[in-house]
């Protein structure tokens, strides 16, 4: 996708006008983004570094680069398309904070702007920027952390919900609708391996009776999610590691668990031997993550991260309305990683661990959480799988997806058809989604 990408070269003059564009609270949304695209671009981001950065999918954005490759500043005289909602509320949110009327204007509590399940007043934005003016010390990790705090909004077990609100603030950043600390662009070169992990260079067939004990284990050290990263950018087809929202992550290993081990290499010790037992004999020693026992052999990875926000076959499935759904979404989590290692070949080991997972996921997550899902989805790309794990693991295919990308809201052709696929963890799983809390 990138290499098919035209060069695009710009002038001193016309680089200032793009950041004169992207940096405009007038110009418009469709303007700004675009602005930015090309600036990234100039600045060596690649396609789906500039899908995060600026929201916009991934068509838009190749499109908009050979625009201008082709017309240059021509290619902002008029936008392709009218603005969506969401972009038109933006922009009548940066054209009153523009010109802000008398703090008695009743818009101040009644004009809103959407962002990730909030809709947040011009009066909240006002509140939002003068956080960021009067701490101008503050890097994004504490303004978001300072949000937080100042509109309460925390996770279910009282931490502070840092990652949703970071995401926020990017978002409004990026619409200019708030200005937070300038960080540069980075251009990233392949990364080295994480790990020393070696894979196999021929395929190993494993009978059942060999893997009779699955053991899943959570990823809670640097040594483990080296290695779940390392697995995944390089055997999944999907190939970021990365999760978003509540998640959690496991190694599926299998065969008689081994004694773990005491001290793995490279690992130092921080303090005496004679210290640590003294600790360990009166009660009060315990390891940070103690290393449970883990079978012989590893055979997989799993990830699971916040469901999607919105899913027609799904949410019918379900029965929730709007409001319930919003309230109850947390309580479903999407199965978004799971590799079986490519060498590794034994008679419905899919399967198996899928059992085996949707009984070990809810404890885990309630005791990272202090709540349990109820649902869990995923969804299944039918140009390379068919999901037959998964029906065998008694999961229900509901739907299909409708063409629309994670990256955006339009219809897009080329992105694969999917299949979703539920698995309720409770019989009761539509009594307890379709209720708001007391």
């Amino acid at each position: 996708m990138q290499k098919n990408l035209p060069a695009i070269r710009c002038t001193k003059k016309e680089i200032e006008e793009l950041e004169q564009i992207a940096c405009s609270n007038t110009a418009g949304v469709w303007r700004i983004k675009r602005a930015k695209i090309i600036l990234g671009a100039l600045a060596g981001r690649i396609v789906d570094q500039q899908v995060r950065d600026v929201r916009v999918p991934p068509q838009s954005i190749i499109k908009c680069r050979k625009k201008f490759a082709e017309e240059g500043l021509k290619y902002f005289d008029q936008p392709d398309r009218k603005p969506t909602d969401r972009e038109a509320a933006v922009e009548k949110m940066l054209a009153f904070l523009e010109c802000p009327p008398t703090t008695e204007n009743r818009l101040w509590n009644k004009l809103t702007v959407h962002y990730i399940g909030f809709d947040f007043t011009a009066a909240e934005i006002r509140k939002i920027r003068t956080i960021i003016e009067t701490n101008p010390q503050y890097n994004r990790g504490e303004i978001t952390r300072k949000v937080c705090r100042v509109f309460e909004i925390y996770q279910a077990d009282g931490r502070l919900k840092t990652s949703a609100v970071g995401g926020i603030l990017k978002r409004m950043d990026m619409d200019n609708v708030i200005k937070l600390p300038f960080i540069p662009f980075v251009t990233y070169k392949n990364r080295s391996q994480l790990c020393d992990f070696q894979a196999p260079e021929t395929q190993i067939f494993f009978k059942p009776e060999e893997l009779k004990q699955l053991q899943f284990i959570p990823v809670k050290t640097k040594r483990d999610s080296n290695l779940w990263n390392e697995l995944v950018m390089r055997f999944h087809y999907i190939k970021s590691s990365k999760l978003f929202g509540r998640q959690m992550r496991y190694l599926v290993y299998g065969g008689d668990p081994r004694p773990p081990e005491k001290n793995p290499k490279g690992r130092k010790e921080k303090k005496s031997a004679a210290a640590t037992q003294s600790k360990y004999l009166k009660g009060s020693w315990k390891p940070k993550h103690p290393d449970p026992m883990r079978g012989k052999h590893l055979l997989a990875v799993l990830g699971f991260g916040a469901s999607s926000w919105r899913l027609s076959s799904r949410d019918d499935f379900i029965g929730w309305t709007e409001k319930e759904r919003i309230a109850n979404l947390n309580l479903v989590v999407g199965n978004v990683r799971f590799l079986i290692l490519p060498w590794v070949r034994s008679h419905c080991l899919a399967s198996r661990i899928l059992g085996g997972i949707a009984k070990k996921l809810p404890l885990d997550w309630e005791d990272r959480y202090h709540f349990k899902p109820i649902l869990l989805e995923t969804f299944v790309q039918l140009d390379r799988f068919t999901g037959t794990c998964y029906r065998a693991a008694n999961w229900q295919q509901v739907g299909t997806t409708k063409g629309y990308s994670l990256h955006g809201h339009k219809v897009q052709k080329s992105v694969p058809e999917k299949a979703i696929f539920l698995y309720p963890l409770r019989k009761d799983f539509r009594r307890i989604l379709c209720a708001l809390p007391k």
